[in-house]
């Protein structure tokens, strides 16, 4: 009796041995939806700007990658722009009622991209602008 058990608990073992199950496929992981990369080549000031929405018809300024213009006398060339963490620090050549001058532009956005502020320049104190849509 003890031999026809061992014989099984062996054949048993063997059968083990040979026969595996299939391994599980590997997961896949699921691909993770990713915000878009920055456009180095259009900087987060371009576009049109104005201080209220009602401007944004007749009133804008519009910044280019390399120049703005604004509903008024002004218009400056980029000569170099540096990209900041909040913002811009452009170098510019700026036409305002006078020969050109040089100046130095500060643009600071606001975190969502919604406003911008403008310090320097030849403009006096302008109102934080709102981009148009």
């Amino acid at each position: 009796m003890i031999r026809p058990v061992l014989t099984f608990a062996l054949t048993a073992a063997l059968a083990a041995c040979g026969a595996q199950e299939p391994a599980a496929p590997a997961e896949v992981p699921a691909a993770t939806p990713q915000a878009p990369a920055p456009d180095a080549a259009r900087p987060g000031y371009v576009g049109r700007w104005a201080a209220t929405p009602a401007l944004c018809a007749d009133g804008a300024w519009t910044f280019r990658h390399d120049g703005l213009n604004t509903a008024g006398e002004v218009s400056c060339r980029f000569d170099g722009v540096a990209a900041l963490d909040d913002g811009y620090e452009i170098a510019a050549t700026c036409t305002a009622e006078a020969p050109p001058q040089s100046h130095r532009l500060n643009l600071s956005l606001s975190p969502d991209g919604r406003t911008m502020s403008v310090r320097g320049g030849p403009f006096d104190d302008p109102p934080p602008l709102s981009r148009c849509p």
